[in-house]
């Protein structure tokens, strides 16, 4: 399963695209080809993480977690590393600024997370594992 969503981050000029996956190995792969053109996107290690962030350039970051580790202290940790990476190409220190980015990563985040669509793609592999 992975599931996408991206959204745009108009007072930043940027897009964030959430990925949630039971597969974060193979999602890695896909996301480096697609996005990357096959080259390696620094700081990436998937098999092994919870969730990563990945800065793909100063207009383009993605999350994603791995669905088992699917709760708030995984979110708002990969949220705030994608906070800290936004800020740090913008040449922002501001904490205000970095506090309004972050609330707003975690609402679109948690709007994405009870979308019909997420809810659609649990419930299949709910029933696929016989649950």
């Amino acid at each position: 399963m992975r599931i996408v969503k991206k959204i745009k981050v108009n007072t930043y000029n940027c897009s964030i695209l959430f990925v949630i996956t039971t597969e974060m190995g193979k999602s890695e792969k896909y996301l480096q080809k697609k996005y990357a053109k096959g080259t390696l996107i620094p700081g990436t290690a998937a098999d092994e993480a919870e969730g990563i962030t990945i800065t793909v350039d100063g207009s383009l970051y993605i999350v994603m977690i791995d669905a088992k580790f699917l709760n708030h202290n995984t979110i708002g940790h990969e949220l705030f590393h994608a906070t800290k990476r936004i800020a740090e190409d913008r040449d922002i220190t501001d904490e205000e600024s970095c506090a309004w980015l972050m609330g707003f990563l975690c609402e679109e985040f948690y709007k994405f997370l009870s979308s019909e669509k997420v809810k659609k793609e649990f419930e299949k592999v709910d029933n696929q594992n016989g649950r």
